[in-house]
């Protein structure tokens, strides 16, 4: 807020020395045209006029004398005064942009310095009116995004927290009664989790293009970094991890790491919820000619209902969120179930 008090400040006093010198340049130029004019008249009174009134006495002389003095006295009063009302008009719309009032507008007077500075003020006008009335659609839409999270999360949050005291309660030994605790509060817990990813994916978005901070990084590395700290989380989950790393060159990826790293750790948690921790984890890294392909299998606790290679759906989940951001990557993840065998494949674009 200060940094645009600042900056309004500062355009007000460019206008200012903007009306300044363009005061200067019209001040001149009607000088300039007075002194022509006055040359010129007294030339013919000199030549011309007083030779023929010679005789007529020295008050008549110094009367034609004068005459050109008058003349510049008529010229700055009649053309001058507008020049003047006009200034005084651009000055005191300056005022009320700097008091961020944006009613009315300069008029546009003539085809001078002046009028330049009037347009600029004009556009001014126009673009401060513009940024205030974005300012207070986005002062409304964040108390309604903070009303709203308020409501979503509040009420889950307060029966978690009535579920948790209840598994805690020491005197109560039903124990089919605390799972049932347990279920209801992770049910909820994931309510509210599935809220915030759904929150964070379109409250700093914009029409699709949203707030993501894309760099361009070395491949390599990065997707080292990435399985290393994906395969510490699940062996911290008690998983064994299999890499099978067939990166064998350099090459470069356009992408927001933090919601890449996102991508993982949703795999992590939905592979700590349902896979088969006797089983390992594998994932294996391809470089293809455009894209990087990252597979992810592992076997899960029950057996699909379904025979054959099936392609699951994830509408509302936290995979969904990960599609939704490869998408933003110009990318694809599918999820496939084939028997116990729960496999993820994701593409990402290689860096041109």
């Amino acid at each position: 807020m200060k940094n645009n008090k600042q900056s309004k400040t500062n355009e007000t006093k460019n206008l200012k020395a903007a009306s300044y010198k363009g005061l200067s340049s019209v001040f001149l130029k009607y000088l300039v045209l007075a002194f022509l004019g006055a040359v010129g008249l007294n030339l013919i009174l000199t030549l011309i006029i007083i030779p023929f009134f010679s005789t007529s006495g020295l008050w008549l002389t110094i009367l034609l004398n004068l005459i050109p003095s008058f003349f510049i006295i008529i010229i700055f009063t009649v053309f001058f005064s507008k020049k003047i009302s006009y200034i005084k008009e651009i000055r005191n719309e300056t005022q009320m942009l700097k008091a961020e009032i944006f009613e009315g507008s300069v008029s546009i007077q003539g085809k001078d310095e002046l009028t330049a500075i009037a347009e600029n003020i004009n556009i001014l006008h126009q673009l401060y009116e513009r940024k205030s009335k974005a300012e207070n659609l986005v002062k409304l839409e964040n108390h309604h995004i903070i009303t709203s999270v308020s409501n979503k999360i509040h009420s889950p949050l307060t029966g978690v927290i009535g579920y948790l005291e209840r598994i805690q309660n020491e005197k109560d030994h039903n124990f089919m009664k605390k799972e049932a605790y347990l279920n209801t509060a992770l049910k909820k817990a994931y309510l509210m989790k599935n809220f915030i990813d759904e929150l964070f994916e379109h409250a700093f978005t914009d029409d699709g293009k949203g707030y993501y901070q894309f760099k361009i990084y070395n491949g390599k590395p990065l997707l080292n970094r990435i399985i290393d700290t994906t395969t510490q989380a699940l062996e911290e989950g008690g998983f064994n991890v299999v890499l099978e790393n067939c990166l064998d060159q350099d090459f470069s990826l356009w992408v927001d790491l933090e919601q890449i790293q996102r991508i993982f750790d949703n795999l992590v948690s939905n592979v700590i919820k349902y896979a088969d921790p006797d089983k390992p984890v594998d994932f294996g890294l391809i470089l293809n000619k455009n894209e990087l392909c990252i597979v992810q299998r592992n076997k899960t606790i029950s057996d699909s209902d379904t025979s054959g290679k099936t392609v699951i759906e994830t509408d509302g989940s936290s995979l969904d969120s990960c599609k939704k951001i490869i998408a933003r990557h110009q990318g694809r993840i599918d999820y496939y179930q084939l028997n116990q065998m729960f496999k993820v494949e994701l593409t990402l674009p290689i860096h041109q």
